[in-house]
């Protein structure tokens, strides 16, 4: 059975960002009573944004379809139309097709509290790949598909803030100097909540890459504390891009949350890391050019591809 993950909106995160069980596709398209087809294409569903921070110019935008049982819809033809909705005239109309991408779904989540957490494997999710936000405000997105078995079915729209600027490293910007852990100084298990004894994702610091005057990556998630289930395959992706540049680009995996509170108290305090980069959400991931300035940015759940196209794309 296909799957795709349970995302969950927490006050840090602040993501309108929900998922649940998907319907695997099969046998012939007919209705059934309760109105979905046997092929698992419903009659309706409701668009969800993956992402919590937009931004006038550039964005990334990732969103799943899922109805009114929490299925989601896999592997559609979709086209977006953004509307901003703060003006009378409802203008401008701006529209973009998006793409179906595969994801990890075979990570471990385990929680050293022994808190549980809804999880499902992903499957995939949509992605409009840059979509120009020429203003601030409320926008909307509506979202035509065409189906398995040439079915159109209906979907709501979602609605999003577009901010002036970012909260974070915007594009262009440079990034901060920032000390990070690395296994020069600090015990994996200390910075690491990935369930592996070493990875090569903490050989050096932000402040080190900066000094080195290459492009590098930077990430910002927590394969074990992970309160929206986005953030599970993200270091993994990571770590499968780092090897498909055949590893000549640095990597660095930062946790979003301080692990000790987070072990020792159960607290999901955010890091002094993501402080410092005044981070709304996680995951996130940042491409850095040789001028140490943001080149890429990209929130929430990603693919390999898309992470080695954008480093390429910088070397």
């Amino acid at each position: 059975m296909l799957m795709l993950g349970l995302f969950r909106r927490t006050p840090f995160l602040g993501l309108l960002v929900l998922a649940a069980l998907a319907l695997s596709a099969c046998g012939a398209v007919s209705p059934t009573v309760d109105g979905t087809a046997k092929s698992g294409i419903a009659e309706s569903y409701s668009g969800l944004i993956a992402a919590s921070e937009f931004v006038v110019g550039p964005n990334r935008f990732p969103f799943g379809l899922v109805d009114v049982d929490g299925r989601f819809l896999e592997g559609a033809a979709v086209n977006v139309r953004f509307t901003l909705v703060d003006d009378e005239s409802a203008s401008p109309k701006i529209e973009a097709a998006a793409h179906w991408r595969i994801v990890p779904d075979d990570f471990i989540h385990t929680h050293d509290d022994g808190e549980g957490h809804t999880h499902f494997d992903f499957r995939g999710i949509y992605v409009v790949d840059a979509v120009v936000l020429p203003e601030p405000g409320i926008w909307v997105a509506d979202f035509t598909v065409l189906a398995q078995g040439n079915q159109t079915p209906d979907v709501q729209e979602a609605g999003f803030r577009v901010l002036e600027e970012a909260n974070g490293p915007s594009a262009g910007s440079r990034v901060p100097a920032t000390e990070s852990l690395t296994i020069k100084n600090t015990r994996f298990v200390d910075m690491s909540t990935r369930q592996v004894k070493n990875d090569e994702l903490h050989n050096v610091s932000v402040a080190e890459a900066l000094g080195s005057g290459e492009p590098f990556v930077v990430v910002f998630a927590s394969p074990q504390f992970c309160v929206s289930a986005m953030c599970g395959p993200v270091v993994e992706v990571m770590d499968d891009a780092r090897e498909a540049l055949g590893g000549g680009v640095e990597f660095i995996h930062i946790e979003p949350w301080d692990l000790a509170a987070a072990r020792e108290r159960g607290e999901l305090t955010p890091s002094a890391e993501v402080r410092e980069w005044n981070l709304p959400s996680e995951p996130w991931l940042f491409v850095v050019d040789r001028e140490g300035r943001v080149a890429v940015r990209i929130e929430g759940l990603v693919t390999v591809d898309e992470v080695v196209d954008a480093v390429r794309g910088h070397l």
